[in-house]
């Protein structure tokens, strides 16, 4: 009887070892299953947003393979954007402009959209949470004054950190007017946070000087990275025409939806967003995102 239990115990540990190996065989092999939002700029060809489309319009590729969508908000769902500006000490000739220019926004923001108003010096400030009441948001935008140094990428990391909780469609909208010297992040870490958080920025840099081209060239890095517009402005008549082509832009937005299950071997996957039936619109959409 020792014998056939012998052999019976050593099939058992054979079998054993023999899962423990497929085991560690399939977890190098493993994938990531997240959900990847995009979203979606479409206009016609005369700039108007293109509206009455549905998921079924859009075709989404991620490297090369069709994504069936279970995500989707038409360009007519509300909208909550964050308007992040400048308020350092060297906006104080600017910043009644910008006052103007948000203030035109505003207007033209639906009335289930929310906002909220944000400022940065050395570091991030609540001006006004999030809502709908676009009087209290003005009073606090008037309210605003110019003084301290430019914490501006540790403000847009934190700020998009904690926007990536928020649901539905949303947006940042960033007003500079100089180059960083306060923030402890470095700028590869704010990329991340930014493609992390999926939100899509929209940047305007004012350069009276022309000396801030490096600020110009990754600000519109982050843009490109997002999904959102970067504008380099000379002038402070520019700057309310970036505002307005902003407004045009997240009247437009559809945002979209796949789970994709990604090897974790590739770090980078290209998508390309299109709409196979739908001739003469315009679709601008993120090239991809970093797993």
């Amino acid at each position: 009887m020792i014998l056939p239990a012998l052999f019976f115990a050593l099939s058992i540990l054979c079998k054993a070892t023999a899962a423990q190996s497929a085991f560690v065989d399939a977890s190098t092999l493993s994938v990531n299953v997240r959900m990847v939002e995009i979203y979606a700029s479409v206009a016609g060809k005369d700039g108007r947003p293109a509206g009455g489309l549905t998921a079924e319009h859009f075709d989404v590729m991620e490297d090369g393979r069709r994504q069936r969508i279970t995500l989707f908000e038409p360009q007519t769902a509300a909208l909550t954007t964050a308007l992040l500006i400048d308020t350092t000490g060297s906006m104080t000739r600017q910043l009644p402009h910008v006052k103007n220019a948000i203030s035109h926004l505003l207007e033209e923001m639906k009335p289930e959209d929310t906002v909220g108003l944000f400022s940065f010096t050395n570091q991030l400030t609540v001006l006004k949470p999030f809502g709908r009441d676009r009087t209290a948001v003005l009073r606090a935008l008037l309210g605003a004054r110019a003084a301290g140094r430019t914490a501006l990428y540790d403000s847009l990391a934190q700020l998009a950190r904690s926007m990536s909780g928020l649901s539905g469609k949303k947006a940042i909208l960033l007003f500079t007017d100089g180059d960083d010297n306060a923030s402890l992040l470095p700028v590869d870490s704010v990329l991340t946070s930014v493609r992390q958080a999926g939100i899509p920025v929209y940047c305007i840099a004012l350069d009276q000087t022309q000396t801030i081209s490096n600020l110009s060239k990754r600000l519109g890095e982050i843009s490109q990275n997002t999904g959102g517009i970067a504008f380099a402005v000379r002038t402070t008549n520019d700057v309310s025409r970036a505002f307005e082509e902003i407004t045009r832009d997240l009247q437009c937005l559809y945002l979209l939806g796949y789970y994709s299950g990604t090897s974790n071997r590739t770090p980078w996957h290209r998508i390309q967003v299109s709409l196979p039936q739908q001739r003469g619109f315009k679709v601008r959409a993120k090239e991809g995102y970093w797993q």
